[in-house]
């Protein structure tokens, strides 16, 4: 630029430029975080059009089948009065239970597509939880802050507490049933886990590798690497509900090691 006659840039002004480009992108990320924690805070299930109508009607089953019986024994009565056929109690009595068998059936089996969708919806809203716990978490980590200042340190640092705490409020459970061989097999994985946990301080690099055998022992995709053939044997008595959080937990894991290693090795 100078062999040209242009004017050139001040590192100072570039260096300020890259550290409030930041900064704005950090604020954006935190208002977006914010809303995303307000939306899992509010959650609400959206249910088909008709479920109110079915829920409706499942609440006066009973009443509708007594008022059903009740009408069925004044419309004998009727016919016998007029000397028409008179219909067998029992048939009035037969066709009331199968009606009312039918509307029992189909009450439980819209129940039962609202379960589904409760526990689905519930597992969502876990999974939504976990990366927001994860974001906020990998904050104060991020090489850049160090970049800012102080006083926007502590804004930054400040606003995600704030957040990560409002989230850690929401608590969702989706319990899933298991044996007592699947009970078991998820203690002896997290134990797994856990032990490899603790090898991070030591060694961030013996950790990940064993983070990554353990995703390649349970991932139902080819591995790309080693696997953990201990820790495959226990995984595969977990139920499928477990072996999924565990595929995400782990997926959770290697990421914050991925930042820890970036802040422990700062590029400026």
């Amino acid at each position: 630029m100078n062999s040209s006659n242009t004017r050139t840039v001040p590192v100072q002004l570039i260096r300020k430029t890259s550290v409030d480009d930041f900064n704005e992108r950090m604020i954006g990320m935190l208002d977006q975080v914010e809303k995303r924690v307000e939306q899992l805070r509010n959650f609400r299930i959206v249910r088909p059009v008709n479920s109110s109508s079915s829920s409706s009607s499942a609440n006066h089953l009973f009443d509708i089948e007594q008022d059903g019986y009740a009408n069925h024994h004044s419309h004998q009565t009727v016919m016998n009065s007029s000397n028409t056929r008179t219909v067998p109690v029992q048939l009035i009595r037969k066709t009331s239970v199968d009606d009312f068998n039918e509307r029992m059936i189909g009450m439980l089996d819209q129940v039962e597509k609202r379960v589904e969708q409760l526990r689905e919806s519930a597992g969502l809203l876990e999974q939504e939880k976990e990366s927001l716990i994860n974001m906020l978490g990998n904050v104060n980590l991020d090489s850049e802050l160090l970049r800012l200042g102080q006083g926007e340190r502590d804004d930054i640092s400040a606003t995600a507490s704030r957040l990560l705490n409002r989230c850690k409020a929401v608590e969702v459970v989706v319990n899933t049933p298991r044996n007592a061989e699947q009970a078991q097999a998820l203690n002896n994985v997290n134990n797994l886990i856990e032990a490899a946990m603790n090898k991070m301080k030591e060694d961030l690099n013996n950790a990940k590798e064993a983070m990554k055998r353990f995703l390649n022992a349970c991932s139902p995709d080819p591995p790309d690497g080693p696997i953990d053939q201990r820790f495959q044997a226990q995984v595969i008595e977990c139920t499928a509900d477990d072996q999924k959080k565990i595929r995400r937990r782990l997926g959770i894991l290697i990421n914050q090691i991925e930042r820890a290693q970036r802040y422990s090795a700062p590029e400026f």
